[in-house]
This record gives structure tokens, C-alpha cells and sequence, in this order.
């Protein structure tokens, strides 16, 4: 049905992530309809284990885009007292203010450094998340379509019953009007052997 699924053997499908990759498919766990998919059928230990695992990584991404506006705000503190500090280091050769400048320039150079990192962290985000994703996509695939193939079994199932139960029904109606038109026919004839009086007569003894 797929074209990029791969059949391995007797193992669970597999996407080609190269076709799968040119598509802009959006996060599952965002998703309205994907999570819809759930409403009458339970998550694979693995759905929800990739399902876990996207849902970290965006609070990953989170934390560090907010870390790193906090340290760029860190940053601008330091340089704003360095500047601050210029004068009395300069002209006046204050100690103390050489001492709080050499902090702030050590801070900067932290900070500098944690920045490049959560850099490089959030530049490689967008791929861990895709290829996350994607392990979801897999999962949900194979689960949603287990499920397909076991409601179509039990459809065959119910349409067999149905249909004999169909079958069933039709010997019930012929044998119902079979009856029927045997007790009609019976008591037509006892009527005009022996008369509605009599009849009455037998109809309260045996029917009360």
C-alpha cells in the first residue's frame, strides 16, 4: 500500500527514511488526528516508549532556547559592568574594579562558551526530532495496522454469522408460517365439520 515501507524479513515494517525525509511531516504528538487514532485502541509498549522520547526532546529544545535567551541576557549584564567599570580601571586604577572586570571578562568567557554548545544542541534538534518522529510514524504504523487486520478478520467473522444467522431466520419464518397455515387449515375444517359452537366449546377447553 506504502510505497516507502520495506518489508525485512518476518520483522515489523521499516520506512525508507529517504523518501520520508523529502515530506514535511508534522510532530504525531502534536497532531489532532494522530492522537484520534488512540480513542479505541491501546499504544504499543513502543509507540509510547518514542512517543516519551519526542515529547523529551521538545522540552529539551524548550529548556535550552530558554537558556539560551537567559544567557544571552547573562551576558549583557556582564559586558554593561564591564563598561561601567572602564573609567575607574583605565584612569583610575582602582583594584577592586580591575578584580570585578576580570570577573565579568571569565563570565563572558563561560558563558561564550555554554552558548556554543547550546548552539550546536539546538542546530542538531531538528534532526533528532525528525528521525524521532519518524520511529513514531514506524510504531504507529505497524500498530494501527495489526489492529486493522485483526477488525477485519473479526468483520469476516460477523458477516458469516450474519449471514447465517440470516439463513437461520428464513427456516424460522417458513416454519412459523408453515405452522400457521396448518392450524388455519385445521381449524377451517372443524369449524365446518362441526360449527362455531362447538369450536368455542373445544377453544375454552383446551386454550382456556
Amino acid at each position: 500500500m506504502f510505497k516507502f515501507l520495506k518489508r525485512q524479513g518476518t520483522q515489523k515494517n521499516k520506512f525508507d527514511r529517504k523518501v520520508l525525509r523529502k515530506n514535511d511531516i508534522s510532530l504525531l504528538t502534536l497532531d489532532e488526528r494522530w492522537n484520534s487514532l488512540f480513542s479505541n485502541t491501546e499504544k504499543s509498549p513502543e509507540i509510547l516508549k518514542a512517543e516519551e522520547k519526542l515529547k523529551e526532546l521538545l522540552k529539551e529544545q524548550s529548556r535550552l532556547i530558554a537558556e539560551s535567551k537567559e544567557s544571552a541576557q547573562r551576558k549583557k549584564t556582564c559586558m554593561d559592568k564591564i563598561i561601567k567599570l572602564t573609567t575607574e580601571v583605565y584612569e583610575n586604577n582602582n583594584e577592586q574594579a580591575k578584580e570585578e572586570m576580570q570577573n565579568c571578562e571569565k563570565e563572558i568567557k563561560k558563558i561564550n562558551e555554554r552558548m556554543e554548545s547550546i548552539e550546536k544542541d539546538l542546530e542538531n534538534m531538528p534532526d533528532l526530532l525528525k528521525e524521532t518522529n519518524l520511529e513514531l510514524l514506524e510504531h504507529t504504523v505497524n500498530n494501527v495496522y495489526l489492529n486493522i487486520r485483526a477488525k477485519q478478520k473479526r468483520v469476516s467473522e460477523l458477516e458469516t454469522l450474519i449471514e447465517e444467522t440470516r439463513n437461520k431466520l428464513k427456516e424460522y419464518i417458513d416454519e412459523k408460517e408453515s405452522l400457521s397455515q396448518d392450524n388455519t387449515d385445521v381449524y377451517s375444517y372443524f369449524h365446518d365439520l362441526l360449527g362455531g359452537e362447538e369450536l368455542e366449546k373445544l377453544d375454552r377447553e383446551y386454550f382456556g
